[in-house]
């Protein structure tokens, strides 16, 4: 499979799309032990909105995917940590542990 590259208003010469090996797999347990690393101080607002950014977009450009089965719960999570940074979106402790608690929910 191949992909054309648009640089201004020049098209690049075909690049094939490089898969990685294995594919990182996000699961619950990984999100809310960020959620617990911001409760403990050890993180940033900032830092966990970006690494649940990062997170978000790297399976939507296919290079992670979601734990099986929980797939809506997480996309969930990571949408709202993303914007966690802002106050508007911000969450205090108490909606912390409840998200980390729904997480781990069997």
């Amino acid at each position: 499979m191949q992909r054309l590259y648009r640089t201004g208003s020049a098209i690049c010469h075909p690049c094939p799309i490089i898969k990685p090996k294995s594919m990182t797999v996000i699961t619950c347990n990984m999100v809310a032990d960020q959620i617990d690393e911001r409760l403990s101080g050890a993180m940033t607002d900032e830092a966990l909105a970006a690494w649940a950014f990062d997170r978000f977009y790297a399976v939507e450009l296919g290079l992670a995917r979601f734990e099986a089965g929980a797939e809506e719960r997480i996309a969930d999570a990571l949408d709202t940590l993303m914007f966690s940074d802002h106050e508007a979106f911000r969450l205090n402790e108490e909606e912390l542990r409840r998200l980390a608690a729904l997480l781990r929910m069997p």
